[in-house]
């Protein structure tokens, strides 16, 4: 074979290489605009150590003969327990209401005496609803004054204490902000549909009067909880990080399309006190987090997102989630080319940490002792480095 032939053999090769990885490619980004989003194991109909949860589904028969069952006498249960009902009331104030029968009615339909009452009988329990009502209340305060100062010509006036307003020069009252809050941010209902229930309560409140109060309430109160509560989670040894984008309209400088960030900062199912702090920053740079956790040397928990890798004095953790993802995108049904591989050939030290982590009893593990385990006293050689995670995706790396 000429050298030109052998020129042209390994450009085919090269060629067909690229075609390959192009049409993984396309069938990757196909699989992510029309395919299913769901992660789920049951979804991804993988055989293998990705379908672990799902065998009674696969080795179920409808076929397959039932044992013999012996008849018995059928008989009624009783679906509600005893004391159901006193056990759902039990925290909520109970009055009783007394049905009597009027004293020109109580004669007898037999011989016409009079009658007496001789007991009463529990009927029934039923729970009464009271809309939610308001009602304004004026404040006024007295004023003293000295008599004998007044009579020595030095006259003395003094007036009575009374609370600090929420928000000064307002309608608003601590009830009132409480219940906007509880609306706005616990149940997610917006303002424009406060309007009409304030309205429906008698009081004329618009959108705008309604912001300015929970601005002014965060300003003159609030914000000094959330600094003590900030605080008080970088006193944690472990944190979970996340950020994920939100729109933001009317931002002064930027516009509507603008991608904005809400960073979240929380700790472990085992702190003592459980913190989740939101934090809005208008980007997605690493600096943000760095400033957020200045002087901080714990564990931190996030994906392999390389933002976090410039954050000093911490110890990173990545999430096995994601870890798990890549493997997702590069099994299954959706696999363009049978390459076999396990988690076990790329990360054997994962699966020594997983057999490791399953021999700890439960009560060491609530206690701490194994946490070690799983945070890693070594997180270099316990977890994949983020360039590690990003050499799995996408799926080309896969066929490869």
């Amino acid at each position: 074979m000429s050298n030109r032939e052998q020129q042209y053999q390994n450009q085919i090769k090269e060629l067909e290489q690229q075609i390959r990885l192009l049409k993984e490619q396309v069938h990757f980004l196909t699989r992510k605009l029309y395919g299913t989003k769901s992660e789920k194991t049951s979804a991804l109909e993988i055989e293998g150590q990705m379908s672990l949860f799902n065998e009674t589904e696969c080795f179920a028969d409808p076929k397959a003969p039932e044992p013999k069952m012996v008849e018995v006498e059928k008989h009624l249960r009783q679906r509600k327990y005893v004391g159901q009902r006193e056990e759902l009331t039990r925290d909520l104030p109970h009055s009783k209401v007394l049905h009597t029968i009027d004293e020109s009615e109580q004669i007898c339909e037999k011989c016409g005496s009079s009658m007496v009452k001789v007991g009463e009988e529990f009927v029934r329990t039923e729970v009464q609803f009271i809309p939610a009502s308001l009602k304004v209340i004026d404040h006024y305060r007295e004023t003293y004054e000295c008599r004998s100062c007044r009579k020595q010509g030095t006259p003395y006036m003094e007036k009575a204490p009374v609370p600090y307003p929420p928000v000064l020069h307002s309608l608003a009252s601590a009830s009132t902000v409480a219940w906007l809050i509880h609306q706005k941010f616990e149940l997610g209902i917006p303002l424009y549909r406060q309007e009409k229930e304030w309205e429906a309560l008698g009081l004329k409140l618009c959108r705008a009067t309604m912001a300015n109060w929970l601005l002014a309430v965060y300003r003159d109160w609030l914000s000094h909880v959330v600094c003590r509560l900030k605080q008080e989670l970088l006193k944690q040894e472990y944190l979970h990080i996340d950020e994920t984008h939100v729109q933001v309209l009317k931002e002064a400088g930027r516009k509507n399309t603008s991608d904005s960030y809400m960073w979240v900062y929380c700790g472990i199912k085992e702190a003592e006190a459980p913190i989740r702090y939101f934090e809005y920053q208008p980007g997605r740079g690493g600096k943000y987090p760095e400033a957020f956790l200045k002087g901080y040397n714990g564990y931190i928990h996030t994906d392999a997102y390389s933002g976090y890798n410039g954050i000093p004095g911490v110890k990173r953790c990545l999430c096995y989630t994601h870890l798990r993802r890549t493997f997702v995108d590069a099994s299954g049904r959706w696999a363009l080319f049978d390459q076999q591989f396990t988690c076990r050939e790329l990360y054997p030290s994962i699966c020594d940490w997983k057999k490791e982590l399953a021999v700890c009893r439960q009560s060491e593990r609530s206690r701490g002792k194994c946490r070690n385990l799983y945070i890693g006293r070594d997180c270099q050689s316990k977890w994949p480095c983020a360039n590690e995670v990003s050499e799995i995706y996408p799926v080309r790396h896969a066929g490869e």
